[in-house]
């Protein structure tokens, strides 16, 4: 397996059959840049969803962020908008993605290194790798097809989701010809599902994480979505082009700690080479997304959580490298939910800076707790647990959070 940590790789032969092609195609359909904005209303009504909880309970905020994300890609994806049901199919997507995060790290299992241990029976020593993946199959295709079967009933009750709309454009197909692109359909909101709802999550966590650990940023973001908001309303999308130092701060998040570190593996289709190296067909590659958006040559001081890296005399920075180039994957396997990502991320950050302060939390003597940005390992990275004190900013702020205007 090839690490690579440098910005110009060559990686000019990655396997891209036409099954791929095909998902590609609908994920694009559904999430670029244009398509995305039919979900916006549905971003600032979970985003409200969430302040409420933040301010019921905010010493639970994780468990908040995990659950509105979830449920946020669950009406999105599959027009699933019941508490009941939501919380039903995010326990089975909570076992999928765990198994689905432990087996996308490549060289994890020895079978990695030699697939003929692939032929050994399940009940051997040492083909715990074998049980462990039958697990993984079960809980993964009960992600995929469990939320699915709301789908048509979203479909006749005229519910906008891309499930509803996957399956009206093949409504016209018959046999096997329409049961071999429901499939196709199938795994699409699947994989959007799982990929998008935990990457989100692990970017908001670390955007909370920032907010503590640099309390400066925090108030030049809420004193920016003051002079553009006022105080008598929650931020939304028509402030999205005139917040660009929250914009800066997401795109920090992503390269302060990027939520996939090492991006998805490649596989080369014939020998390559980069930088005088040979690289052999069928190599596994990784792009090590962390490396390249921590090089002190690109990112000046990039220990440092700075948004204000990619601004300059009020406006882009466009000597700086954009780090969702990177943070999303690269060249044509690029993140086709990035766009979604970004619009989640910048409102539920817009509206909590707007009406909470976010400071690190006390002992019982009074005395701020520590904390330090220290990550978790493996194929999707999130904070270390941390505490932090979430209060409201103001009366007013308690009131839009209540329900006072929301979004007027």
């Amino acid at each position: 397996m090839l690490t690579l940590t440098g910005w110009d790789w060559g990686l000019g032969n990655m396997t891209y059959g036409p099954l791929w092609r095909r998902h590609r195609r609908l994920f694009h359909q559904y999430f670029n840049q244009h398509a995305v904005t039919a979900y916006k209303q549905d971003l600032e009504e979970a985003s409200h969803k969430l302040l409420q909880r933040l301010l019921l309970q905010p010493e639970k905020f994780v468990y908040h962020l995990r659950y509105m994300l979830g449920a946020e890609f669950l009406s999105a994806v599959y027009g699933i908008h019941d508490a009941e049901e939501i919380d039903q199919y995010l326990a089975i997507a909570e076992k999928a993605i765990q198994g689905a995060e432990e087996a996308l790290i490549p060289g994890s299992f020895l079978v990695d290194f030699l697939p003929t241990l692939k032929y050994v029976p399940a009940w051997m020593p040492g083909a715990l790798f074998k049980r462990k993946a039958a697990e993984w199959k079960r809980n993964a295709m009960a992600m995929r097809n469990v939320p699915w079967q709301n789908v048509s009933a979203a479909l006749d009750s005229h519910k906008p989701c891309i499930g509803a709309s996957m399956l009206e454009r093949i409504s016209h197909l018959i046999g096997s010809e329409h049961a071999g692109e429901e499939e196709v359909a199938k795994n699409v909101a699947g994989t959007t599902y799982a990929a998008g709802s935990d990457t989100t999550y692990a970017t908001l966590h670390i955007f909370f994480l920032a907010m503590v650990l640099y309390p400066d940023v925090q108030k030049r973001a809420q004193d920016e979505i003051a002079a553009v908001v006022g105080d008598d309303r929650l931020p939304n999308f028509s402030d999205y082009d005139k917040l660009m130092y929250l914009k800066a701060i997401w795109m920090e998040c992503i390269r302060w700690q990027p939520a996939v570190p090492l991006g998805l593996a490649h596989k080369t289709l014939a020998d390559d080479e980069y930088n005088g190296f040979r690289i052999p067909g069928r190599a596994i590659v990784m792009h090590n997304t962390w490396a390249i958006l921590q090089d002190p040559k690109v990112y000046s001081e990039p220990k440092t959580f700075n948004p204000e890296r990619f601004l300059r005399d009020g406006a882009w920075n466009l000597e700086v490298m954009d780090p969702a180039v990177i943070a999303f994957g690269a060249g044509r396997r690029i993140c086709p939910g990035r766009y979604f990502a970004e619009l989640s991320v910048f409102i539920n950050a817009a509206r909590i800076l707007h009406t909470f302060d976010i400071m690190p939390a006390l002992d019982a003597e009074g005395k701020q707790i520590k904390v330090e940005p220290d990550m978790t390992s493996g194929f999707v990275i999130h904070p270390k647990p941390f505490q932090c004190s979430i209060k409201p900013r103001s009366k007013a702020a308690e009131s839009l959070i209540r329900g006072g205007n929301s979004d007027n």
